[in-house]
């Protein structure tokens, strides 16, 4: 089974902190960046993952 932990993780976080700075500050993201920095967080997390697996290892 796959380590899906890290990349979730990621997505999280960032979701997270674009939410919070769209509700309390007023900067907003465009929507196309906010797509590509969760894409980016998921590719970030796919990598530490597979650092962790060759640590492990």
């Amino acid at each position: 089974m796959k380590n899906y932990l890290f990349p979730a993780v990621s997505i999280v976080i960032v979701t997270v902190i674009l939410v919070t700075i769209n509700q309390l500050t007023e900067f907003t993201f465009v929507q196309d960046y906010a797509l590509l920095f969760i894409i980016a967080a998921m590719l970030f997390g796919v990598w530490l993952g597979k650092k962790a697996a060759v640590r492990r290892n």
